[in-house]
Parts: C-alpha cells; structure tokens; sequence
C-alpha cells in the first residue's frame, strides 16, 4: 500500500467518500432550504432518519461490490432480457438526467451570484466540468481527493453559517428527536427530503467503486476492507447528514425566524441573507452551492458511465457521456429560466422524479445482497435484509401516496 493510500485510509477517504457528495448536491439544498424556511425545525427528525436509511442501503452497495467484485445495474441487467432489460436501463437513464438536471442547476446559480453574470450565461460556463472530469477520467485517486476537498468547503461553509446565524444547540437537540408532522404539506415536504437524500444513482455508484477497489486487493483482505468499508460509510454518510441537518437550520434561523417563509428561488435565499447576516453570509452560502453543484456533477456522470456501460457492455468516456447529459439538460433548463420557473421549484421537480425511481435500484439490491449465489457467506444477515426491504416499500408507499397529497 502506497503513503498515499495510507493517508487516504487514515482519513478515511474512498469510495464512499465520492458517493457522499450525493447526499450534499443542490438538490438537498432545495429541499432543506424549504423546509427550513416554512417550517422551522420541525422537519429536522426527517433527516435523521433519512441519513440512516442512506447509511444502510450505502453499506449494502458497496458491500455487494467487495465481496462479488462486480457492480449493482450489472448483476440486475443479466437476470433481464429483451423490452424489461431496455425500460430498467431507461428508468436509471431518466434517473442520471434528472440528477444532472439538479447538479447544473447548483453550478448555473452559483456561477451567477459569485461572478454577477446572467443565469443564461452561467448555464454555458457550468459546462466546465466537462473539461475537469475530461482531464481526471483515468486517475480516480485524484477524483477521491478532489471531491474530498469540495466536500470541505461545503461542511466548513455550513459551520461557519452556523455560527454566523447563532444556532441554539438546545432547540436542534429537541427537533432532531420529537416527530412532528402537522399537515399534508409538511408531509410533502418530508417525503421530498427523502426522496433527496436516499440517491439512486449514488447507491449504483457505491458497488463498482468498491468492486474496482476490491480487485486490487488480495482475497485473504476481504474481512478488513468489509470492516473498515463499514467504518467509512458510517463517517462519510454521517457527514452528509450533518452538512443537510446544518443547511436546514441555516434557513430556519436565517429564514424563518425573520418570517421570511416563501424563499421561492436559490436567488432569493442568497439575496436575504445579506440585510440580516452580512455579505460574508451570502458568499459563504453561493460557494458551497457552486463547490456542491461541481463534486457532485462528478459523481453523477461517474454512476452515468457504468449505467451506460452495463448496459451496452463497451467501455464509456466519461467528459463524452457529461456533455451528452449536459447539452440534454441545457435546454429544457433555460427554458424554465425564460418563462421565470423557480430554481427551487425546479430542484424538488427532479428530487421528484429520482424519488419515483428509487425502487428500481432498492429492491434489486436488497435480493441480490442476500442472494448465496453472488454473496457466497458474505450474503447480508436476515435481519438487515428484511430491514433493508421494509425501507424499500416504505419509500415506495411514499412515491405511490405523493400525488394524492394536497
């Protein structure tokens, strides 16, 4: 093992490192911002909960990938065939376009508040990590800490929010473990967070990065990659949850409490910040959102490339599959942005769509995890199988009750 892969494992960076950023894109943004700014902390036990579930199903994932040494869409696409084989692969294709969707959205605003340009013009100049994955695509170390450090940003940003908007640690406490839910709107609200925190296509992800790693270890290590692959999902995941608890209490104390409570747009949010909180506020919140928006482009086009290369069994370029993705999103997007679409309304849309194809990716991973035939002895135990499938019909009792909800 290199110093560098020492170091990394030290600081517990890998895998589950890259699939994190998922949990911190801009369509968490959207969704905790709202919550935040209309309901106070009383969603914040969402979260929470939300961050296990994603915890779980990680673990699982990557799991499934060191001890199969192959990834998740792989292992369903070979027990499909003919027309089912071709909708799963575009019910995930549909899934990376909407995630793309919320990642471009993240870069384009966040380009126009740091630098003052129009929105339009941002959209164009997003298309620059096409050029940096183009020039990481061999090299996923380099990716690793990267991310890594975009992911600083972001939780380092939200600290120093924290402090900025004098967070009251005794309040978070008592909303982080009394549920409270008071109407049908919060209940949209809640179930939109988890639709955004539990990502389909980060769950993907997680399998072949562990896969790849797994191959280049010896078989008699398999014990302790699956312990310390625990330790790291549980530190990266937690994270996360921390990063999304933080952005949701920004809002209530920013937001909320000076009864503003229809931040419709990202635009909105960031302008008042500024009269309560100073410019450094606002700064502050556009970095992280433009840091967020960038990490985790990389991390959807990453589970983009497998998806695509399961599926038609080549290799894929990965800044070829982004641009392909982006110029996709780029229209559809300036025509909200034409016709005064909000960037929040636009987020949850495709937090949306994500949530509606959640079951596609939970529930193959949920058998094949206990299936003898790939796991071998390392199939998942019976009480986190059925742990792992009461979540997968709770999230899709959720999907099928969302059009009903007023």
């Amino acid at each position: 093992m290199s110093n560098t892969e020492r170091l990394k494992r030290m600081l517990v960076i890998g895998p589950a490192t890259v699939v994190a950023v998922a949990y911190i894109d801009p369509g968490n943004f959207g969704a905790n911002i709202e919550a935040g700014s209309k309901y106070g902390l009383s969603l914040l036990w969402v979260v929470w909960l939300s961050g296990l579930m994603a915890v779980m199903f990680q673990y699982i994932s990557g799991k499934i990938g060191i001890v199969s040494h192959r990834g998740l869409v792989e292992l369903t696409m070979e027990r499909l065939s003919g027309r089912t084989r071709d909708l799963y692969f575009l019910g995930l294709f549909i899934a990376i376009l909407a995630t793309d969707m919320a990642e471009f959205v993240g870069m384009a605003v966040g380009i126009h508040l740091i630098f003052g340009i129009p929105l339009t013009a941002s959209a164009l100049v997003s298309v620059i990590d096409v050029l940096i994955l183009f020039f990481l695509t061999e090299d996923m170390g380099k990716m690793e800490v990267l991310i890594a450090g975009l992911v600083g940003i972001v939780g380092i940003s939200y600290l120093v929010e924290l402090f900025l908007v004098h967070a009251n640690p005794e309040e978070i406490l008592l909303h982080s473990f009394v549920p409270s839910i008071g109407n049908r709107m919060m209940l949209l609200t809640a179930t939109s967070i988890i639709g955004a925190t539990v990502m389909p296509h980060a769950v993907i992800l997680h399998s072949y990065l562990s896969s790849e790693k797994s191959l280049r270890s010896v078989a008699s290590e398999e014990k302790s990659e699956l312990k310390h692959h625990l330790k790291e999902t549980v530190i990266n995941l937690g994270g996360a949850s921390l990063v999304n608890a933080a952005i949701q209490i920004m809002s209530y104390y920013a937001y909320y409490r000076n009864n503003l409570t229809d931040i419709v747009s990202l635009d909105n949010a960031y302008y008042t910040l500024i009269p309560f909180f100073g410019s450094t506020a606002s700064t502050i919140f556009a970095l992280a959102l433009l840091s967020s928006g960038l990490s985790s482009s990389m991390v959807s086009v990453l589970a983009g490339v497998k998806i695509l290369e399961s599926y038609v069994g080549s290799p894929a370029k990965q800044w070829k599959v982004r641009l392909m993705l982006r110029l996709i999103n780029m229209v559809p997007f300036l025509i909200a942005v034409y016709f005064g679409v909000s960037t929040i309304e636009l987020l949850v849309y495709t937090q949306a769509i994500l949530s509606f194809t959640l079951p596609i990716v939970l529930f193959p991973l949920t058998f094949i995890a206990r299936d003898s035939r790939v796991m071998r002895e390392g199939r998942i135990g019976r009480s986190l199988f059925f742990l792992s499938l009461i979540s997968s019909i709770f999230i899709l009792l959720i999907n099928f009750a969302l059009p009903f909800l007023g």
